[in-house]
């Protein structure tokens, strides 16, 4: 979510079950207080797209996926490719996208498409990296690939998925 003041966050996707949880967890469900709304303006803007613009640091956000793209392509070609890859290249493959998606993703507040700028590169280098982990799948059959990575399997696994439907 994005900060509007003093407590008070906004986001563009359905979240109150994620924070009902964490407050549970936390113990401090009693003292939360949730709204919901389709209005929102700060200042004169309440156009939805411009408003997305002012609250996230989308261009940052989207600097980084242009990084992981030109990370994840290189990659791609080196898995899709003929030449045999070792196990401990394979790993080294898989550490180098899991740590680049984990930059790329963490400060995305994965906005609704209506929201973000077109073309949006998170799109593209989502789809990349989708396909990286499948050839990696393919190359080694999750035998290079620690059992923390089975997070990444899943999150591309989801973008590929909402990239064909």
């Amino acid at each position: 979510g994005a900060p509007l003041q003093g407590g008070l966050y906004v986001c563009a996707n359905t979240w109150e079950p994620y924070v009902e949880e964490a407050a549970h967890r936390l113990g401090t469900h009693g003292a939360l207080t949730l709204l919901t709304t389709t209005d929102l303006r700060r200042g004169d803007t309440q156009e939805p797209a411009e408003l997305a613009r002012r609250l996230w640091p989308l261009q940052e956000i989207a600097d980084r996926y242009h990084r992981l793209s030109r990370i994840a392509q290189p990659r791609l070609a080196r898995l899709t490719g003929p030449a045999e890859l070792s196990p401990s290249v394979l790993l080294t493959i898989a550490v180098e996208l899991a740590a680049e998606l984990t930059r790329a993703i963490e400060p995305d507040p994965l906005l609704p498409p209506q929201l973000l700028p077109r073309p949006w590169p998170g799109t593209q280098a989502r789809k990349l990296i989708a396909q990286c982990w499948a050839a990696l799948h393919e190359r080694d059959q999750g035998e290079a690939r620690p059992t923390l990575f089975r997070l990444y399997t899943d999150i591309t696994r989801e973008t590929a998925d909402q990239a064909t439907h």
